[in-house]
Formats: structure tokens, sequence, C-alpha cells
């Protein structure tokens, strides 16, 4: 293993994986529109980016370091604009504390699972949310994860748990969060980690390689597979995803829309801490633009109509209403919703409507939204991701 590294033959096999998935992305299995093999492209990118820094500088769980692994350009597996999402290496025989401070933050998941979907891996073996977890009056709090029962805030080590993912969630953009957190091994014998040597960086290498080829090929398979069960321009009931949290009910719908149409969706609110509707391209399974355009709403930002109910409207210009989801130009894409720690589980419905008729099809008090309102809504969401991810 060593010799593969020294002669350059790890590196050249990696750059060789990298650019066979680059020709791969000009298939008939992938989208053939100008924009779309030109998100591709930047979608392996943004996969190369991923893949090499979890494939070859967080894979230590003697010294675990939180990734923050997606965020408003890396994007990778459908992930939540509400969600800023941490991950750190373990290995199930150890004994770990997560150290965290709140900062405001109002939900969140600690979990410990397998690996990832596209690697076949879809073990989810212990969690903890907010409401479970014991905190000072300045937000901070201590978590165990081991095999034996500690006091205090304690969550069980299963010995094929890979690592430590936590899920925040921001409801309000510009006044939650984000929380700060450590992790540390606590049964290790070294004090310092070991210098980085040839045969382990090779096969950190050939695993960034197949994570990267994998996560290219699984996703558009995986979306395409529900595109042909749920149709377009309707949902699919909501459910628990394989390797997925628990709390977590996902839901699919997909919009196909020309340029003078437009998509209601409507659905009775559910009975939930945490809601929320978004859009993604399909093959990239990437979230649309979400700092700069309205293409996601959660509970804290949307408004529901005077009888109750929930509508948006999904379309390619402003339809002059608060619940606007932007396609950005995409005539075809997917919707996700999401219902965390629900006690209710509704099917939202979905209508094409001409686009000039769209306030036939709404509520007669359903309030206009003017170029000033919308400038202050999306300059909100562009404050709200400069504070979270502090670019």
């Amino acid at each position: 293993m060593d010799e593969r590294l020294l002669s350059g033959r790890a590196w050249d096999e990696f750059c060789d994986r990298l650019k066979a998935s680059g020709r791969r992305l000009l298939q008939d299995e992938f989208p053939d529109s100008p924009r779309e093999i030109a998100e591709g492209y930047r979608h392996l990118a943004r996969l190369t980016l991923i893949g090499l820094q979890w494939g070859t500088e967080f894979q230590d769980p003697e010294f675990p370091r939180f990734l923050r692994f997606e965020d408003d350009v890396t994007k990778v597996g459908g992930p939540n604009p509400d969600n800023t999402y941490l991950r750190a290496k373990i290995r199930g025989n150890g004994r770990y504390l997560i150290r965290g401070r709140l900062n405001g933050l109002r939900d969140l998941i600690v979990s410990t699972p397998e690996g990832d979907m596209q690697l076949e891996q879809y073990g989810m073996f212990a969690k903890l949310d907010a409401s479970e977890i014991q905190a000072d009056a300045d937000g901070n709090f201590e978590i165990l994860i081991s095999a034996e029962r500690e006091p205090g805030n304690w969550m069980p080590l299963h010995p094929d748990a890979d690592h430590v993912m936590i899920r925040q969630f921001f409801g309000d953009w510009e006044s939650e969060g984000p929380a700060e957190f450590d992790i540390e091994r606590l049964d290790r014998e070294e004090l310092l980690p070991e210098p980085v040597a040839p045969g382990p960086f090779a096969e950190r290498l050939d695993f960034a390689g197949e994570w990267i080829e994998r996560s290219l090929v699984y996703w558009n398979r995986y979306t395409a597979e529900i595109r042909q069960q749920v149709g377009p321009n309707r949902f699919a009931p909501p459910a628990n995803a394989e390797g997925g949290e628990p709390d977590i009910l996902y839901g699919n719908g997909f919009f196909e829309l020309e340029d003078d149409q437009a998509l209601i969706v409507e659905t009775e609110p559910p009975d939930a801490r945490y809601w929320s509707f978004q859009l993604y391209t399909i093959a990239w399974l990437e979230s649309l633009d979400f700092a700069h355009r309205l293409t996601g709403l959660n509970h804290s930002q949307l408004r529901l109509d005077s009888d109750g109910r929930f509508r948006a409207v999904i379309a390619h210009r402003d339809p002059g209403v608060w619940n606007w989801l932007d396609t950005t130009g995409l005539r075809e894409g997917l919707i996700l919703y999401r219902w965390v720690w629900s006690g209710t589980a509704p099917t939202p419905s979905a209508r094409r409507v001409p686009f000039d008729a769209v306030r036939e099809h709404l509520p007669p008090d359903t309030p206009s939204v003017g170029p000033e309102e919308r400038r202050a809504q999306l300059e909100s969401r562009r404050r709200g991701i400069v504070r979270r991810f502090r670019r």
C-alpha cells in the first residue's frame, strides 16, 4: 500500500475515477440540457470537495473533529436548507464526549449512523434531540457516547456506528443559532495524532474516490425511481426514509411546468415542531439557491391562509403572494416536504393551473406581496444564511 502512494499510482487512480465520473455525466442516464450539464459538473466539483474533506481530513476516530458537511454551497443527497449538518468520525468500541453550547438554537438531533446511504449503509443506531438534552442556564451541555450506560446526557454506542451526525434546525434564520460543538475520545491512549503516512493516506484516497463516484450515480437513480412511482405534479404520502432519522417524515413530489403554468400546493398543517417545503434538482438532488431566492419555506417563514390551511404557488415568475416557491427557471424539479416531530401526517395536494389564473384558485382574501415586501423577504433570507455560515 505504501508503494501505491509513493509511486503516484494511488493519486493517479483517484484522478482516473474522477475523470470517468465526469464522462459519465454525459451519458443518457443524466439530463442533457445546457443548464443541467453545467449543474452536473458543478455538482461533481462539490462532491469532490466534500469527498476529499471527509475522506482524507476527517477519518481519525481517535482524534475526531466535526466537519460542517453541507451548507449553502456543498449539497449532497437532498440536504435541508433549514439544517446545518455536522459529522465526526467515531469507532464503535470507543467512549466519546460531545461538549456544546446552544446559542439560542431551539432544535437539533444528534445521531450515530452506520455510514452513508450511497454506500449501502443504512443503520441508524441512537439519537437525542433538543428536548431530551439537559443544558445549563447558558445553554452549555455535554453528551457521553459509550457502550455502557452513564449518568446525564448519554447515547449508547453501537459497534457498527461510523460517525456522529448533528442536525441543527433553523426556523427563524435571523435569530436562531448556530450552536457550538466539540468532540473528544476519552479512552484513547495516544496524546497526539500520528503524522500522515503513505499507506493510510492511499486508503483514504481510495475511500474518497469511491464516495464521490457512488454519490454521483446513487442519487440520480434514487430520484429517478421515486419520480417513476410518484409521477408529475402530485405528492406521495410522508414516510420515514431508509437509513434516516425516525423523527423525520419525508414526502416527495415533482413539478412539471411550462412557462405559462403554475402549481398550487395545499395541505392541512401537520402537528409538528418543524415542517417545510423545499425545491431540488432531480438528477443532482441539490436544493436550489436558498440564499438569494425563495426556493423553500418552513413553518416559521410561511403564512397560513385565513382558513388555517397552507397554500403555496410554485412558479417560474413571482405570483405576488407570500408563499411563492421559485423554480429558478427549471421546468422540472423535485418538491420535498418534511414533517419533523409530528403527531399527524397529512399528504399535500397539487393543482397545475395557468399562471395568469393563479388568483382564481386561491382564497379571495389572500394578501398580495409587492416588490418592496418581496425584496425585504429575500434580504432576510440572505442575512440569515450569512449569519449561519459566516460568509
